[in-house]
Formats: C-alpha cells, structure tokens, sequence
C-alpha cells in the first residue's frame, strides 16, 4: 500500500471529491465509502467545516488528504477499505476528527481518498510533523494486519517506477520518457563501471554527463545531477536511489584526494557543453516561478522539456562553492521533501504500481498558525 499524501484547503479538497461523484462515467466517478459528518450534504458539511475553523480562524491549511493506493492483486470489500481509511487516519493522529472516504476508480489499480479536517473536535491541531516517515511506517503495519501486498521501503527502492503521464506516453507513442531513457543509460553504465572516471566515461559514451556538487575547498561531493545530450536534467533522486551519490559510492572505487581533479575537470566540461542551456533554463525558473518551462538545448539541435527546479540547482546551487553545516542541510539529497518523494512505486515482486495525483492548490500560511513544514523552512532561512 502507498500513500500520497497533501495538506491543503478542506473546501477545495472535499469538493474534488465530492463533485466526481456526480460524474458519469463510471471510471471517472467516486464512490463515497464513510464519513462521520451529521449528514452528508454538501451545504451541512460546510456548516460543520466552517464551525471548525472558527475554532483555529488562522490555520488556511487545514485539511489532510491522502491518497491510499493497493497493489493490483490485493482484493477489498468496501468494509475493509473503509476500515483501513479509518485505521491510517487514527494511526496519524487523526482520532478525533471530521472525516470522510471515497473510493476513486479512476486508475488501474485500486485506491481510496481519505480527507479529514486537521482541526479536532476540541480545537487542537493535529501537527504535519514527520509526516512522511510516520506513513510509510504505519503503511507497513496495515500491510501486514490484511495480507496487502508488501511494498519496499523508499530506502529500499532502487529505481523510480514509472508515472502515469509516463505509461500514457508509452502506451501512446511507443517511446520511453527522457526520465526512463535516461535511467537505462546510466545504469547500463554503472553496471560496467569499477571507479568513478569508468562510471564518467561510461555515461558520456552513451549521452548523459555529469555535475557532481563539489566543494571548491575541500573538493567533497555531495550529490550528483545527470544532464542527456538531449538537454534533460535530473539529479540522482529523480532517477532512484541507486543513482543517488550516497549510493553510488557503494558500487564505485572512489578516494576523494585521488578523484577530486576528475571530478573537477567533468564538472568544467559539462557547464562549457551545456552552458546555453544551463543559463536559459536559470532564467526561465527565476522569471515564471520554477514552473515547468521549454527551451532549447542549442541552436542546431530540437527544443528539449527542461525541468526547471534542478537546472536552476544546478545553474545556482552546484557552483563548487563551500556550504556550511546548516547550508549543506538544507541541500543534502536526504531531505524530508525527498523522502516523500522516493516513497516507492515498486512492489516486492518487481511490478510498478501507478499512482494518481491528488489536485487542490496550496494555501498561503497564516498568522501564528503555521505549519511544522513551514516552521524548519523559516529556521533555515534565518541561519
């Protein structure tokens, strides 16, 4: 069992789910398993809703909505769905709390939609803290107590398993995507590579080159980007864990005073390579707000997707400069973000399980009403 999980608007949240009930077709349309609202009309729901959040008028933020998605061969009646949805909100500490759960069918695999209000009955707030780390283990104990399918741990995963957008666009054009392209080179590669200069050579005979995120000072490295000759730019999380520097280190011969000058010069011809499109894409993230932009990777070549949050990491953050301890958390690849993530698409037997995304805009923070997440965001920008 996989959960995705959000934490936004409760308005926005419940009426995505409740306006699919009304859809016509029945792969679209939603299916509404439990609550334990007074009734379940919308305008009532409100009522309720909205006396809530007189009780905490500051927290914009205060639904939680979760996505529970079962592998392909796990079979459920409605009861024990429902009975799940209810055992995962109480094991995250939603144990007082409007509720409601929908069966979604809307995927190829089974799901349910779970959104409670994070304002208890009795005013508190049920914190966001570890959130990530919290689900997945409680998805583990649920997973043993009904005989689910197991699922590999985020750390235990090694590749990312493809999208839905991704297996549309197989099913549809018959091609892999720049992600998956780009997964198969380099692991092909690392599978012939003993030393970090094979594992460099080897990736550039097939098309992906390297930033390693090296200090100038002490010529560490902390993580990795891979950039294809197609102008697609990811860092190692966004492949999977196997391409993660922390783990590349385990398959590699890798002496950090013996490599540095490798690194170095690989680092030098890989932003002299694609300095054009290392300086569009920075731009472009910094103008439209790192949304999802198209540039292209040189005059003589195709336009290429550019996915802008890492170029801009690359372009800004990967610079061989020197972090401090508070800089370089902030930076490590192991951060919660990416925690969420990595949380594995891939089932013990090898088979990938498709998650859908959950929609709804994120609120602005208010007043004294701020959340965890936003709390260490704050702490860090005023170290």
């Amino acid at each position: 069992m996989i959960a995705k999980q959000k934490i936004h608007g409760f308005v926005a949240a419940f009426d995505y789910n409740h306006q699919k009930m009304d859809l016509k077709s029945p792969r679209d349309r939603a299916e509404l398993l439990d609550h334990n609202f007074f009734k379940y009309d919308r305008q009532s729901i409100m009522q309720e809703i909205s006396f809530l959040q007189q009780l905490r008028p500051k927290l914009t933020r205060d639904a939680y909505h979760v996505s529970l998605n079962f592998a392909s061969t796990d079979k459920l009646s409605n009861e024990q769905l429902s009975e799940i949805g209810r055992e995962y909100l109480t094991g995250m500490g939603f144990n007082d709390n409007a509720y409601a759960i929908w069966q979604h069918f809307d995927a190829d695999h089974l799901h349910i939609h779970v959104l409670a209000s994070r304002i208890k009955y009795d005013g508190s707030v049920v914190s966001d803290s570890n959130n990530y780390q919290r689900s997945e283990n409680l998805c583990r104990k649920l997973e043993q107590k009904y005989g689910l399918q197991a699922v590999k741990s985020s750390k235990e995963a090694i590749d990312r398993a493809p999208s839905k957008d991704e297996l549309e666009m197989i099913q549809r054009t018959g091609k892999l995507s720049d992600r998956m392209l780009m997964q198969e080179r380099v692991k092909g590669a690392l599978s012939k590579a003993d030393s970090v200069r094979d594992f460099i050579n080897g990736c550039k005979e097939d098309g992906v080159y390297l930033i390693f995120n090296q200090s100038e000072s002490t010529g560490r490295v902390s993580g990795i980007t891979y950039i294809s000759s197609e102008g697609f730019i990811a860092k190692g999380q966004k492949l999977g864990n196997q391409y993660k520097w922390s783990n590349l280190l385990k398959q590699l011969n890798y002496e950090q005073s013996r490599d540095r000058q490798t690194i170095g010069e690989t680092n030098n011809r890989t932003r002299a390579r694609f300095k054009d499109l290392l300086e569009k894409s920075s731009r472009g993230a910094e103008n439209q707000d790192r949304k999802s932009i198209r540039t292209p990777n040189n005059g003589n070549e195709k336009p290429s997707h550019i996915r802008s949050k890492d170029e801009y990491d690359v372009q800004n953050g990967y610079k061989g400069r020197s972090y401090s301890n508070s800089e370089r958390a902030g930076r490590n690849e192991e951060t919660e973000q990416e925690f969420e993530e990595a949380v594995s698409n891939q089932l013990s037997t090898g088979t990938s399980t498709v998650i859908s995304s959950l929609s709804g805009l994120l609120s602005s923070f208010g007043g004294d009403e701020i959340d965890e997440d936003e709390k260490r965001r704050r702490r860090k920008l005023r170290r």
